[in-house]
């Protein structure tokens, strides 16, 4: 069977799209996402081309872009284009340049979908991207989802080409003799994917030469039970979650221990709520232990009440922020005051005061701010990151608490201190230091 007619094929079994529907291709310019574009023009679908551009390889990042252009004006096709300062993107939102990259992708591609009425978005993974999706998972961790590797439809996003190994793709387009761009950074295993790629695969294929067949096989396998599971589950759920007013439920302990394998059912039972399998076994460990103790994911907490969990929906704080152009200031955070000021170092009486750094060290205007998922910073005396995540952890801070603790950063988003805790090592006082900043938290009386 030709390339093209199994391309056909999978899209009619799969009810990807229909013949009439717009189609948004989201092209890079390797060689994937362009032998899926020449595969849509052949097949004359109706399809635009939109192509990301990251900034993260100089010219090259240019070059793809015209590239990716160049093809799009050639098929008489739209062609829809950004740049993102990717790297900026991911410094402020405390994420790795992957992270930022498919965050900002996604979105983009989304609202580009939408403005101009495609019904899909295609994505150019093949079946040995889901292989390597699979082994990454099992590496960091994961349950019956994470086991079924890359779905043909998800949403509005379509993976056409899932039938295809990567073999078959790079064969098919020294066939046809495409041109592509060449990403320089797949050839690096500084990356766990391409270390899988590059060098866990091949040693897969000596062992197994259909290995993407029968991962594949056990993908179908794996989301029959996911859905048998999932079923199975909200059955259970419906039995033991008794509603009680305004989103809160009671379930019973003793009904709960009754599941085996108990782990396993409270992960389930719980999951569509966030907690964490480590706050699950902290529940379980715990709930015999008197009532009144609370155990919280991002929106929803369970509360101990003698035999029963009490589960309800908590109301984050909204995280608020407040800028700080000029000392001396007093701030007002939740229920705690600051006061923030400048002295001299000569002859300070350090003990008096919350936290004192090298106002040298600091570039203004400060912020205060509430903590944000992905926060490091280096407590004093300590060397290397910690995740303040970490830290509130160490502290046994209730997650209900974290918004309420002043997180200071300067005008370079650099974390000064977190109050009324600990300062950054790297504004520490020094022999050097001739000013310092202070911030005094202000007792009632």
């Amino acid at each position: 069977m030709q390339f093209i007619d199994r391309f056909l094929r999978f899209i009619a079994e799969n009810a990807l799209f229909e013949d009439d529907q717009a189609v948004l291709l989201a092209v890079s310019g390797g060689k994937d996402s362009v032998l899926m574009t020449h595969l849509f023009a052949e097949a004359g679908f109706k399809f635009g081309i939109a192509h990301c551009n990251f900034q993260l390889r100089g010219q090259e990042s240019d070059l793809d872009e015209a590239f990716v252009q160049s093809l799009a004006n050639h098929l008489k096709v739209q062609f829809h284009s950004t740049r993102f300062y990717t790297e900026d993107y991911a410094s402020e939102n405390h994420i790795s340049i992957q992270m930022a990259a498919r965050d900002l992708r996604y979105d983009w591609l989304e609202k580009i979908r939408k403005k101009h009425n495609y019904s899909y978005l295609a994505a150019a993974h093949h079946l040995t991207d889901s292989v390597e999706t699979v082994l990454l998972n099992l590496l960091r961790g994961t349950g019956i989802a994470g086991l079924s590797g890359i779905s043909p439809r998800r949403d509005k996003i379509i993976r056409p080409l899932l039938e295809f190994t990567g073999k078959e793709v790079e064969d098919e387009v020294n066939r046809r003799l495409i041109a592509f761009r060449e990403d320089a950074s797949n050839s690096s295993t500084k990356y766990k994917r391409n270390s899988i790629r590059l060098e866990v695969l091949p040693v897969l294929h000596k062992i197994n030469p259909e290995m993407e067949r029968t991962f594949w096989a056990n993908s179908k396998r794996f989301q029959s039970v996911e859905s048998f599971l999932t079923k199975e589950v909200d059955k259970v759920r419906s039995q033991l979650f008794i509603e009680s007013g305004d989103g809160e439920f009671t379930i019973s302990i003793s009904k709960l221990k009754e599941l085996d394998p108990l782990e396993l059912w409270l992960y389930e039972l719980f999951k569509p709520y966030g907690f964490s399998e480590a706050v699950l076994a902290d529940l379980q460990r715990d709930w015999n232990n008197g009532s009144g103790r609370q155990f919280y994911s991002l929106c929803n907490k369970i509360v101990v009440d003698r035999e029963k969990l009490i589960l309800q929906v908590w109301e984050k704080e909204d995280s608020k922020e407040i800028l700080i152009e000029e000392l001396p200031k007093v701030i007002e955070w939740y229920n705690k005051r600051f006061r923030v000021y400048c002295a001299s170092n000569e002859g300070l009486s350090f003990e008096s005061y919350a936290q004192i750094g090298d106002y040298d060290s600091l570039q203004m205007p400060l912020k205060v701010r509430s903590w944000e998922k992905g926060d490091r910073f280096t407590p004093l005396g300590m060397k290397g990151h910690k995740k303040i995540s970490d830290y509130f952890i160490s502290l046994k801070i209730p997650v209900s608490e974290k918004a309420k603790i002043p997180i200071i950063e300067d005008a370079r988003k650099s974390i000064i201190a977190v109050l009324p805790m600990r300062i950054d090592d790297h504004f520490k006082i020094t022999s050097k230091t001739k000013k310092v900043i202070i911030f005094e938290e202000l007792k009632d009386g």
